[in-house]
């Protein structure tokens, strides 16, 4: 099933599909040595320590979602290699929970990234000596780690000021609000809110429907039950937009979260 980011880009493989291939340790360790170097399935089965009947079924099944090709196919003895980019993230906290994660195929189309685009080439092109090419490679390498690093601590330190203010959040409408929520849904209310609060980004200005009910029930949902969420959501909207002006829903039923 082909899944639409908000930001318009096509992920060919479902979140649940994703944890599952990557919840098998022995997929993992194949998806990391393929991404370094391609392997046989005679290959693979010596290296793991296990029989080939084994890393062809594990083989087969990054085949059949698309993560990985053979490079050789009319060869009797082939070899594999990733042809899929994935990211995953995913964070957890008492008042947080958000994932994130992008599967795309890779377009041959498209022309990779090159030493002139990051500034290296002329300086590279200078170098002689094969060791001192890799040399070079390694520092500068070692420099983008370092710059991944600083991100990934501000990231850290952005995220536990946004749990902040989301406690804050939880405070208030405890303290304001909490009488005020339909008895039979009280939980599915507030959840609504702090889904739109999580990520206002997602949300920001006009609501999707759709992906409030992906973030709040699952998303393989049958049809029937789908609709009456739906609805229910559309309802318990209702009641928040009564409360609280940043909740608009316009003449056509769409609605807007306007913060």
């Amino acid at each position: 099933m082909e899944l639409e980011e908000q930001n318009g880009i096509t992920m060919f493989l479902s979140l649940d599909s994703l944890l599952e291939i990557l919840g098998n340790p022995t997929r993992r360790i194949v998806l990391s040595k393929l991404a370094k170097v391609p392997h046989t399935t005679s290959e693979l089965a010596r290296s793991l320590g296990i029989s080939r009947q084994a890393i062809h079924q594990q083989l087969k099944i990054l085949m059949e979602n698309n993560i990985i090709e053979e490079i050789n196919p009319d060869e009797r003895i082939n070899a594999y290699r990733i042809r899929s980019n994935f990211t995953l993230r995913i964070d957890l906290s008492p008042d947080y929970y958000n994932v994130e994660y992008k599967a795309t195929e890779i377009d041959n189309s498209i022309k990779s990234i090159q030493l002139k685009d990051i500034g290296c080439q002329i300086d590279f092109e200078k170098i002689i000596l094969p060791n001192e090419k890799l040399r070079f490679i390694g520092e500068k390498i070692k420099v983008i780690e370092g710059q991944i690093n600083l991100l990934e601590k501000e990231r850290s330190t952005l995220l536990q000021n946004k749990e902040c203010l989301i406690v804050e959040l939880k405070k208030v409408i405890a303290q304001q609000y909490e009488h005020k929520l339909r008895r039979e849904y009280p939980n599915l209310e507030k959840e609504i809110f702090f889904t739109l609060f999580y990520n206002p980004m997602k949300y920001f200005k006009r609501i999707n429907i759709d992906n409030l009910l992906d973030d709040l029930f699952f998303s393989n949902l049958d049809l029937i039950k789908r609709e009456q969420h739906r609805v229910s959501i559309r309802h318990l909207l209702r009641d928040l937009s009564n409360m609280m002006d940043f909740l608009v829903e316009d003449d056509e039923n769409f609605w807007f979260f306007d913060i």
